[in-house]
């Protein structure tokens, strides 16, 4: 099954695990060269979406064709009851799937197929599949760095994880999320704390670099503040972007959400990989 996307092919693959068949939409650039280890990046989509929908809200296309970068949209699994797509970060919808060992496996499948760079292993995730990218940054040794926009980490994740090998990590979260709240509530933990965790995990300086960035579209009614944890291990780095009025939004999508203010002041899938580019893994 393939997806004709600006003039573009992606391709769609299956992959038995776990006793489900999976599926991923996988995006190889034409600057592709098997000598030259090629980057990745795993783009997670939200509840009720899948890997088609992210491929196309949430486009890092012309960013893997300039930056030697394969990118591949998963699917979650499917909820019982409705049929929506999600990610299982820790009994969601009652669901046992382990999508960090799916995930896992999938790299393992599309590193026998192309030559990846397996220090250059990135995840980002919106929502739900912001969740699922700190599960990943807790429990897996793959990854590079993380991105999570829109989502944070469940109290019960918060409060067990222990990574050994910690991660940067790049937070975008607007401050009146109706979804997930930039507070937090009883399930989930506020922005705030999960970005000091993380800081601290890191080895980052306890004081972070915060500037307000430019109000560059004055229309969109919101604003946008930058703070950045530097000096961490390996130069590890920790950053919020704060999107002042902000709502549940992919800053810099075109697509209109019911959810709230979408910022015009900056692209998140640019930002995302400005920062997830600057790191290698460290064993």
């Amino acid at each position: 099954m393939t997806m004709q996307m600006h003039a573009q092919t992606f391709e769609k693959r299956t992959l038995a695990y776990g006793n489900l068949e999976r599926s991923y939409w996988i995006y190889v650039p034409s600057m592709y060269d098997p000598l030259q280890p090629a980057n990745l990046l795993i783009n997670l989509h939200g509840f009720g979406k899948d890997g088609a929908y992210a491929a196309r809200h949430r486009n890092f296309r012309p960013l893997a064709d300039t930056a030697n970068c394969i990118v591949v949209y998963p699917n979650g699994s499917r909820e019982k009851l409705t049929g929506s797509r999600f990610w299982n970060y820790g009994k969601v919808m009652g669901s046992d799937v382990d999508d960090v060992a799916f995930l896992e496996a999938m790299i393992d499948t599309i590193a026998a197929q192309y030559a990846i760079n397996q220090k250059r292993i990135y995840a980002v995730g919106m929502s739900n599949g912001s969740y699922l990218c700190y599960l990943l940054a807790c429990r897996s040794k793959r990854f590079a760095a993380i991105a999570s926009v829109t989502g944070s980490m469940s109290v019960k994740m918060f409060n067990e994880c222990m990574p050994d090998t910690p991660i940067p990590v790049l937070h975008i979260h607007g401050t009146k999320d109706p979804i997930n709240p930039y507070k937090g509530n009883k399930t989930s933990k506020g922005i705030e704390d999960v970005i000091e965790f993380w800081a601290k995990a890191n080895g980052c300086a306890p004081e972070p670099v915060t500037e307000m960035w430019e109000d560059v579209n004055g229309k969109d009614g919101v604003t946008a503040q930058h703070i950045l944890y530097t000096g961490g291990v390996h130069g590890h780095q920790v950053a919020l972007i704060k999107i002042i009025g902000g709502g549940h939004s992919w800053p810099g999508a075109e697509k209109k959400t019911m959810w709230g203010k979408t910022s015009r002041d900056l692209d998140a899938t640019q930002e995302v990989w400005r920062f997830v580019r600057q790191f290698e893994r460290n064993e």
